[in-house]
């Protein structure tokens, strides 16, 4: 009787488990700036995209960034994440776009000058595009456009290179 329940309990999780599976599918990715984005822009973040449906993913993400240049140096901090709609026009490519939400901590130390520190809230639109080499491997682009509110308010355009792996 024991082997029963236990072969059944089994059976239940293993039918769950690729239930799940077709519905959400989970992965990591890292998302690298494009050559010439501005100096408020982030250089490197890491992100984890879910896809909780066919056509739609949230996409959690920690972005870091440093640039030095003429002896000043710049730090970018950012959490946040992305929630898009999702289209697939062929079977290997999949197009995305959507808004993302988060915080933004900048610290600038000018050359010979005291340090500054900012905190910003931001809003963006994404627009992004990903080619499954197979199931589980991908790479795409993504161009967003973002506004910060905070001490000030910044704006600013951002070209991103992105390599996903899904479980």
């Amino acid at each position: 009787m024991k082997k029963i329940i236990a072969s059944t309990l089994l059976c239940g999780a293993l039918v769950t488990s690729a239930m799940a599976e077709e519905q959400t599918r989970i992965g990591v990715g890292v998302g690298i700036t494009t050559p010439g984005a501005s100096q408020s822009s982030l250089s490197s973040s890491v992100r984890m995209p879910i896809d909780t449906a066919k056509d739609f993913r949230i996409e959690p993400e920690l972005a870091l960034g440093y640039v030095s240049k003429d002896g000043s140096d710049h730090n970018d901090l950012y959490l946040g994440s992305g929630f898009y709609i999702m289209n697939q026009p062929s079977g290997k490519i999949n197009l995305y776009y959507g808004g993302k939400a988060g915080i933004q901590y900048i610290k600038d130390k000018p050359k010979g000058g005291q340090s500054d520190s900012n905190t910003y809230f931001q809003l963006g639109g994404v627009f992004g595009f990903e080619y499954m080499f197979d199931r589980h491997f991908s790479a795409g682009g993504e161009a967003s456009a973002n506004l910060g509110f905070g001490d000030a308010t910044v704006f600013y355009t951002q070209g991103l290179a992105l390599l996903r792996y899904y479980f």
